[in-house]
């Protein structure tokens, strides 16, 4: 039995349960362990966290903001998500070749139609590409979006 540890009321608490329980249930073979009750430091964050574009290893969701889910994309990268987005190939830099991303706003003639970088949602990580990648393939199989152009990342045998 785990109980909250409250000083010496515990120790003495303890003593009275162990009495009851012998003499009324001789058989019974109870151990009771305290452990300590909720402290300041767990109800604050010890460690700070990373801003959005800082974070690497993960599997993220974009969707346009005036179309939304329908031209929505789902992606993986394993380096920072800023320099995936805005890097030399990137999603949103305007020197991309191939972006389906780019290739939406440009293809929908509409002055609205933006991807906001700070509206990316992360869906999942991993420390390991291949991790990401089998990932990846598990949301594109399940949750179709309109602007992947690609089924998987890596083939899934599942159903």
């Amino acid at each position: 039995m785990v109980m909250p540890y409250l000083g010496f009321m515990s120790m003495s608490l303890k003593r009275d349960i162990l009495k009851l329980v012998r003499k009324f249930y001789p058989t019974v073979d109870i151990k009771l362990v305290f452990k300590r009750g909720t402290r300041i430091s767990n109800l604050f964050r010890f460690k700070d966290t990373f801003p959005l574009k800082c974070k690497s290893g993960v599997v993220y969701y974009i969707e346009c903001c005036k179309c939304g889910q329908s031209a929505a994309y789902i992606g993986k990268t394993k380096n920072t998500l800023f320099e995936r987005f805005y890097g030399s190939n990137g999603h949103l830099n305007p020197k991309t070749q191939k972006s389906a991303l780019i290739d939406h706003v440009m293809g929908s003639g509409d002055p609205e139609c933006s991807f906001d970088f700070d509206s990316i949602k992360l869906l999942d990580s991993a420390s390991a590409d291949y991790r990401l990648i089998i990932i990846e393939s598990v949301y594109l199989k399940f949750d179709k979006q309109s602007l992947n152009t690609q089924e998987y990342s890596y083939p899934l045998k599942l159903f």
